[in-house]
């Protein structure tokens, strides 16, 4: 058994369907990280299976439910989730200027961790800036001493300065960042372009840059700017056609992602659990597996509800909500893992604010598993009957 940080990438792979199996998996966890895995999931074909789905969510961050059977025996099958427990993905302002007050706050608002970074002391101070999280102030050659690229950093490069655009591309195209846009006019960027590939870039990285940063919805204020390039981050990281939805869109099953992002909301909630857990504090973790139609929230929302109907988190408010709590408290006092259904109809989803109705699929399990997973505690029986590997 492993022990894992909590403030780490950490995808947690539980079993919460079943057909075939002489032994009762549901409510079996395992975890991982890039470097280590603890837990057991008792297959051996089930284990290979989920540190591949595992190692995909760990690249994408992306909340999965997936089907896995035994290669040598079809009927054998199980339905997991894979569920990344991430830090925020960052937004980096580069450039504190007048973008940079607007663009924090759309930034916020999209769940992203929001850090500025200027030269100039007062421009990244909370007076001027107060949705960021960080402000950052020193010169633009000392970005990379100060900030951290990583696969889960958007840049947007807003600075004063065609020289401070540039030296701030050159530095942050070393890194394996996941959106880069720089504001800036078309004779501006095609300066930019053509520094680049004097400085030795190809092509494809240069054509990935997003510049001029921002959708075409004719922003024309530094508020408007800030939504239009808030509304490019989305398309980004989660796919669509950037036009108006009146003349349709992607199919669902042809976007990047359609479930949660992970949010610093779901290390809280993390956190919390393995606490309830090592104290023995009666709890259960609810997860939204599958949502159709109008729902607040989606596939990968969590709450944590205590047996004294305290909660932290939602997955979306109103009457699902309330069923899906008092279901916990049913799974905490019988301690065994449940799978719940709440279908809203136009009257109810018209009470809890919604267009239309929709439904949600809520897998409930008590937190106990969790000390089990990251502390090397007790966790479910271990089946008698592996079966064929």
């Amino acid at each position: 058994m492993g022990t894992f940080k909590l403030n780490q990438e950490i995808v947690i792979v539980t079993v919460i369907s079943q057909k075939g199996l002489s032994c009762n998996l549901i409510g079996r966890k395992k975890a991982f990280t890039i470097n280590q895995e603890a837990g057991g999931l008792v297959l051996p074909w089930l284990e290979t299976q989920a540190a591949e789905q595992a190692g995909k969510v760990l690249a994408s961050g992306l909340f999965k439910v997936v089907n896995l059977h035994n290669p040598v025996r079809s009927d054998e099958k199980v339905e997991v989730i894979v569920e990344p427990y991430f830090p925020p993905c960052e937004l980096i302002i580069l450039g504190g200027g007048h973008i940079s007050q607007p663009l924090a706050a759309a930034g916020r608002l999209l769940g992203y961790h929001v850090t500025v970074f200027d030269d100039r002391p007062e421009f990244v101070s909370f007076e001027h800036v107060p949705a960021a999280d960080r402000g950052v102030s020193s010169s633009f050659d000392y970005i990379e001493e100060y900030l951290d690229f990583s696969p889960r950093s958007s840049v947007i490069i807003v600075t004063r300065g065609h020289r401070h655009d540039l030296e701030c591309l050159l530095k942050v195209m070393r890194h394996p960042v996941a959106y880069i846009g720089m504001v800036g006019s078309s004779r501006k960027v095609g300066l930019i372009r053509d520094e680049l590939r004097r400085h030795g870039f190809d092509r494809q990285l240069i054509d990935s840059l997003y510049m001029p940063v921002g959708l075409d919805i004719g922003a024309q204020t530094p508020e408007e700017i800030a939504v239009s390039i808030a509304a490019e981050l989305v398309k980004a990281r989660r796919g669509g056609l950037g036009q108006s939805l009146k003349y349709g869109g992607l199919p669902k099953e042809e976007r990047l992602n359609t479930a949660e992002m992970p949010k610093a909301a779901d290390q809280d909630i993390l956190r919390k659990a393995v606490k309830a857990a090592c104290d023995n504090v009666p709890a259960a973790m609810a997860t939204i597996v599958k949502s159709i139609g109008s729902t607040p929230r989606k596939a990968g929302a969590r709450m944590l509800v205590y047996s004294d109907g305290r909660i932290c988190g939602t997955i979306g408010g109103g009457y699902g909500e309330h069923e899906a709590r008092m279901q916990a408290i049913n799974v905490i006092n019988d301690y065994l893992p449940s799978f719940y259904k709440v279908s809203m109809d136009a009257d109810i989803a018209a009470g809890d604010g919604m267009i239309c109705g929709g439904a949600i699929e809520v897998f409930i399990e008590p937190v106990s598993v969790y000390a089990g997973i990251f502390y090397g505690g007790e966790s479910f029986e271990l089946c008698q009957a592996v079966g064929s590997n």
